[in-house]
């Protein structure tokens, strides 16, 4: 079993949020919806959720045909980027406050609480508000009140957007070990590809209302379907019209490769491990190089200095739109 969308299309006026979009998402899978700001993915998070109706198009999740659900029915958790808890109870109440609207046995109540916050790493703070915890401790309790329910599907919107870059990255790796422990089938939306190729099985590009490619961290990195995806998906520079990653360029200061550009070092610029390279081609284009700080000594690569560059073998190289275009 799987969430299945068929044909979903999602419009608000003249603007299309979906166009046409059919994406299956296997079981028990941690899914990425990966895409820049205002590209559709929280609203086809939303419309899996059923807090959306989509204008044409079927939602199946787990076999059962979800489209007129309302939310409520379709077995879903879903934890916001801003928490949306109830400051007022305590965390153990917040956790178990999805269990006492359905009406399960108190015993049953308490059972579960205490096995979810122990999961998460909350046990300790069970009776403070909310007010008292870190904001990493905070999406921890909402991701436990999400799975109080035992959710068929669990979603995540922007989970971790409101947190500083430390906390993000703790919670990244403590998202992923909480998946493989509870193996519930789990999609995430976020702008931040390095999240999702930490954290995700698979990811689904989405850009403009469309999907873009599905695919592993790997298949998209390595095998990118266009320019946007390459683009997306790390850093890239271009080089005799095609797109290519900085740290799969060749730079020498002789021709030692057939074919290889020559040019002139413009900037060096080093950030921490790395030394980050431009050079101005006699063609008339930016190269971006990235070299360790050891590599680039070894080189003794300086501004003004005449190179030459060239992808490495085996490099990913994807044509931009524009030289597609000529």
């Amino acid at each position: 079993m799987s969430i299945d969308i068929t044909g979903v299309r999602k419009t608000y006026g003249d603007f299309v949020a979906l166009d046409d979009i059919n994406l299956t998402i296997p079981k028990g899978q941690l899914t990425a919806l990966l895409g820049p700001s205002g590209g559709g993915k929280s609203t086809l998070l939303r419309v899996i959720a059923g807090l959306e109706t989509a204008d044409t198009g079927t939602v199946t999740i787990e076999g059962t045909d979800a489209t007129k659900l309302p939310p409520q029915k379709r077995n879903v958790g879903f934890v916001f980027q801003h928490y949306a808890v109830f400051k007022h109870m305590t965390v153990a109440k917040n956790v178990a406050f999805g269990m006492e609207i359905r009406k399960k046995p108190k015993a049953e109540i308490v059972a579960r609480v205490d096995e979810l916050l122990r999961l998460v790493h909350l046990s300790q703070f069970s009776h403070r508000l909310p007010s008292q915890l870190s904001g990493g401790q905070r999406q921890r309790m909402a991701l436990a009140r999400a799975l109080a329910v035992e959710p068929t599907v669990l979603l995540l919107d922007e989970p971790f957007g409101a947190l500083d870059a430390k906390v993000r990255k703790e919670l990244r790796d403590w998202l992923r070990r909480l998946h493989d422990e509870v193996h519930v089938t789990t999609v995430f939306v976020t702008h931040d590809q390095e999240e999702a190729m930490e954290v995700a099985d698979e990811i689904v590009v989405i850009n403009e209302g469309r999907v873009e490619q599905v695919g592993t961290p790997d298949q998209l990195y390595d095998e990118p379907a266009n320019d946007f995806v390459m683009g997306f998906l790390g850093e890239t520079t271009r080089l005799n019209g095609a797109l290519v990653r900085p740290h799969d360029i060749h730079i020498s200061l002789s021709p030692q490769l057939a074919g290889a550009s020559e040019g002139v070092v413009s900037r060096v610029l080093r950030v921490g491990f790395e030394v980050r390279i431009t050079v101005l081609t006699d063609d008339g284009e930016e190269v971006g190089v990235i070299l360790t700080r050891t590599h680039a000594r070894q080189l003794g690569v300086e501004e003004g200095v005449r190179v030459w560059v060239t992808p490495v073998s085996g490099a990913t190289t994807v044509p931009t739109m524009a030289a597609n275009a000529g």
